[in-house]
């Protein structure tokens, strides 16, 4: 088994959004393949970050609270992270029931496509499906496989659910600029999360870079599960370059994310050291 213990994975996700494994579960995992930390990133939502606090601490496991926004800029999908925010924020928590309303509807007219096209499904049965607070097409997706309309999730996204399939909704995502000056204003560090998935020109995707620069973004993940060597290599040096700090992780969602395990990509204590040292109030346990 690969050495981890100087390592960190800082982009998982738990029930508590769009992953099948628990706070516990997740952590327990982390300690089992040998990891020395971890962050939970669920998408817009922090609820399981004071479960995954005290977890951590019993196993000894070093934590990173952690969120995922989901974001839009000029027509792309944009994933920005924040680390460290305080969670007790006035703001942060106006902004997360403000996102929850948006994917509630967004689903509501999801089960309503599907429903026209004669795939009977109900938004009680959806939220049933979902253990957290944050309803996803992942769990619309479960429903279709539990109740036969598709036999894989491959199938339900190519068809029914992903940007091209015939029950697609576009998301009311978030403005990045407007999240990263969020984070920043709860004493958050913010990150780009795997900004190969953005599009395929790396010259569009810097200037996008630049712009978040520009807006005050801290971090770019360098690490990730999907990045070939040569990506990593490419990521690494674009964020010496920009004087970004290097984060990376899994993008870890249990059985809705098949072939991806914790720490299939990780990130090592050295590279994040200067992440650790800027986080002031927060003890990472």
């Amino acid at each position: 088994m690969k050495d981890l213990s100087e390592r960190y994975d800082l982009h998982t996700h738990t029930t508590y959004s769009d992953g099948t494994f628990t706070v516990k579960e997740l952590l327990n995992r982390a300690k089992y393949i040998g990891l020395k930390g971890i962050a939970i990133t669920d998408h817009d939502t922090m609820e399981g970050i004071s479960e995954g606090k005290e977890i951590a601490h019993e196993l000894d496991l070093k934590f990173i609270p952690g969120i995922e926004f989901s974001c839009s800029y000029q027509g792309y999908e944009i994933h920005i992270l924040g680390y460290f925010l305080n969670d007790k924020s006035e703001k942060l928590a106006s902004k997360l029931i403000e996102l929850k309303k948006a994917r509630k509807e967004r689903n509501e007219k999801i089960i309503k496509k599907l429903n026209n096209l004669g795939l009977k499904i109900t938004m009680e049965e959806i939220e049933k499906e979902a253990t957290g607070t944050i309803v996803s097409r992942a769990h619309i997706c479960n429903v279709m496989m539990n109740k036969g309309f598709v036999y894989s999730k491959g199938e339900a996204f190519k068809q029914y659910l992903g940007r091209n399939g015939v029950a697609y909704v576009e998301k009311g995502s978030s403005d990045p600029i407007e999240i990263i000056k969020l984070i920043k204003e709860c004493k958050g560090i913010s990150a780009l999360a795997h900004p190969s998935l953005i599009c395929d020109s790396r010259e569009r995707t810097e200037k996008i870079i630049e712009v978040l620069l520009e807006a005050g973004l801290d971090g770019l993940e360098v690490e990730y599960s999907s990045y070939t060597p040569k990506e990593i290599k490419y990521y690494r040096k674009l964020a010496t370059e920009k004087g970004l700090l290097k984060v990376g992780g899994s993008d870890f969602h249990g059985g809705n994310r098949v072939g991806v395990d914790i720490a299939h990509a990780s990130i090592t204590e050295e590279d994040i050291k200067d992440l650790l040292e800027r986080e002031s109030k927060e003890e990472v346990k």
